[in-house]
Formats: structure tokens, C-alpha cells, sequence
């Protein structure tokens, strides 16, 4: 994933960041530890640190037993 260009669909635990959080963690480069899985994978919930200095675009997707996040 490391200096690679490419969608990540990430599927959230836990308590959704907010739009404002997103955008803030965006324009101050955060890293920031969520814990995700891969949709589309049957890996079991793991943390993941996400430097928002790389993110270009991101937004919130409602899923049916939670939350995503696109990166």
C-alpha cells in the first residue's frame, strides 16, 4: 500500500469519524489508528494507521451492520 496510488475500501468498528474529523485529519496530515477490515475480505477486524497526509479523497458509505470509509 505504501507508495502506491489506489482506492482502499475500508469497513470501520467502532465509532464513525465524522466528516469534520475526516477533513481535519486530511488538512493537518494525520496519522490516525483505526480499526477496519478489507471489504470484500474475511480477515477479522485489525488496526490499521492511516497517514491522511497521502489521502486525496475520502467519504463516509453507510454499510448494514456499520460503517465505511474510502481512502
Amino acid at each position: 500500500m505504501a507508495g502506491q496510488a489506489h482506492d482502499l475500501m475500508l469497513r470501520l468498528h467502532g465509532d464513525p469519524p465524522t466528516e469534520d474529523d475526516l477533513a481535519g485529519w486530511m488538512q493537518k496530515g494525520s496519522v490516525v489508528r483505526l480499526e477496519v477490515s478489507e471489504q470484500g475480505s474475511h480477515q477479522m477486524a485489525h488496526v490499521m494507521l492511516v497517514n491522511f497526509s497521502g489521502v486525496v479523497f475520502a467519504w463516509l458509505v453507510p454499510f448494514r451492520s456499520g460503517r465505511g470509509v474510502s481512502f
